[in-house]
């Protein structure tokens, strides 16, 4: 494990061997079935989750029950929200689900807290990693809020078929619906349009992406 970690990790060379250690031990390697949900709490966060293999999907639930993804973890990625209750000022809900088996590597909060109240090196990269999940968070509140459906679905389906590596997607309208923070109906309508246009194929249960060039071009405005 250590190795890996090394390679995941930025900070891992700038560690003493003590430090090394303490975060060895007390890493925890959790395997969870897809489907699993993982609520943390901005009060009770359960510590810095690492991916070792699988797929997360990270969203957060408005009063209303809408859904919205603020990014994807796959192997290597680093979940810095997770741990939120440590860093002063955070105090954020979220939800994490199990986009397919996974196995997750759990620093405790207690013990990544220690080493980034002590260790420049960790200190930055929390700072840096925080910074860059806000910023994630931000452009997609700027999708929401200024672009255009069709664009974003555009851009959503594309970033599944690179995800997937397939241009026939399984997954249902709700599901894009939840993920975009929309509502079915409106996802149906732009997906019946695009069908009409010749951009993607319906089909039960999933959707075949038949001209990458056009959603390229339509999602312009939302690719990152």
């Amino acid at each position: 494990m250590n190795e890996w970690i090394g390679q995941v990790l930025p900070f891992w060379k700038d560690l003493t061997e003590t430090e090394k250690q303490m975060l060895l031990t007390h890493t925890a390697l959790e395997e969870y079935e897809k489907g699993v949900l993982l609520h943390i709490d901005g009060g009770d966060c359960a510590g810095v989750q690492i991916v070792k293999e699988g797929q997360v999907r990270v969203y957060i639930t408005s009063p209303s029950g809408g859904e919205i993804t603020l990014y994807r973890l796959v192997e290597g990625d680093v979940s810095i929200l997770s741990a939120s209750c440590m860093i002063k000022g955070m105090d954020i809900s979220l939800d994490m689900m199990m986009e397919s088996d996974t196995v997750l590597y759990t620093i405790p909060k207690e013990i990544y807290k220690k080493l980034n109240d002590t260790n420049t090196a960790v200190k930055d990269y929390t700072m840096e990693m925080v910074s860059e999940r806000f910023s994630d968070v931000m452009w997609l509140m700027d999708q929401v809020l200024n672009k255009k459906i069709d664009s974003r679905l555009a851009a959503f389906l594309l970033e599944e078929s690179g995800l997937d590596e397939t241009r026939k997607l399984s997954i249902t309208h709700d599901q894009i619906a939840r993920h975009m923070g929309t509502a079915r109906e409106v996802i149906t309508r732009m997906l019946k349009a695009f069908q009409a246009d010749g951009l993607v194929k319906l089909n039960r249960g999933g959707i075949e992406l038949l001209n990458e060039k056009r959603l390229t071009e339509l999602a312009a405005d939302s690719l990152r």
